[in-house]
């Protein structure tokens, strides 16, 4: 069986070498694939390949990262390849509409609400008048990109003052940012790793340096015995995005839990440290499993 990880960056990251790693070692003929090296040609037929091989003769790929730093135009680019893939009958995992999704945090927002999920209360507008007031009305609020990861662009701002400032200095950069409340925890939250509706492993992420909690903001990861209300509401919010595999992070604040983010190319590197599981394994038995229906 023939498996592709896709990535933005030749040299991949710990996830995607991980996964090409442990797919060789399961008897997998895996491969790195740099998806600014893929190029598709649509005529008589359809033709999709990377370096002059044909990735139609893949049965199924991991899609770690499409890009940040990239364009519209070559975002838009970059979906259609993937939809194209997924429409000649190669597997794909996160699906490509599922990933789109978990990439916008509002719209993951939306979803999550929907299915019923404790969120943060949360306002988006392109006014900045509207921003304004909304932020001076919370008092402290949380400043999020609706695209982003990692914790990267995140501030808390207790001075409405300060938060016009930040709001409007976006603004000229037509950046329109999620303006959260802030709830307040216990210093930590909870990353849970659900891989084909289970709940394979989890950890408390616990500020160190700020307030942030993400691994990559300097949080450090510990291990934490699931309990049966966490690992439904995780295994919930993933079937809300219609994601195969995510990061689910959870926060208790005033007795109740909510559902910070769902990842769809969640980083495990941490994770698989603490917990001392297999992420990339669980990740390749269930693509095995989907492209075999």
């Amino acid at each position: 069986m023939r498996i592709m990880v896709i990535h933005s960056n030749r040299r991949g990251d710990f996830p995607a070498l991980d996964l090409i790693k442990t797919a060789r070692s399961m008897g997998l003929d895996a491969k790195l694939i740099v998806v600014k090296g893929i190029n598709i040609t649509i005529g008589d037929s359809l033709e999709i390949k990377y370096l002059n091989e044909s990735l139609l003769e893949y049965d199924g790929g991991i899609i770690r990262s499409i890009g940040f730093n990239i364009s519209i135009y070559q975002l838009f680019r970059r979906i259609a390849i993937f939809k194209a893939l997924e429409d000649m009958g190669v597997t794909l995992m996160n699906p490509v509409d599922s990933l789109l999704i978990s990439r916008n945090k509002l719209l993951t927002l939306v979803k999550l609400r929907k299915a019923g999920i404790n969120i943060p209360k949360t306002f988006a507008s392109e006014l900045l008048k509207e921003e304004y007031e909304v932020a001076a009305k919370l008092g402290t609020s949380v400043i999020k990109p609706v695209l982003g990861s990692r914790g990267y662009g995140i501030s808390l701002l207790s001075d409405p003052d300060v938060a016009f400032n930040v709001l409007k200095t976006l603004a000229l950069y037509k950046q329109y940012p999620l303006i959260q409340e802030y709830l307040k925890g216990k210093g930590y939250d909870i990353r849970v790793f659900v891989v084909n509706g289970r709940a394979i492993a989890a950890m408390k992420r616990v500020a160190t340096s700020s307030w942030k909690t993400n691994i990559a903001q300097g949080g450090k990861g510990e291990p934490i015995e699931l309990d049966e209300e966490i690992e439904s509401l995780a295994i919930k919010a993933t079937s809300a995005i219609g994601l195969w595999y995510a990061g689910v992070d959870i926060m208790e604040s005033n007795g109740r839990y909510y559902v910070l983010e769902v990842n769809g190319s969640p980083d495990w590197r941490e994770l698989k440290a603490v917990t001392k599981t297999e992420p990339a394994k669980e990740i390749l038995k269930c693509l095995i499993e989907k492209i075999k229906r």
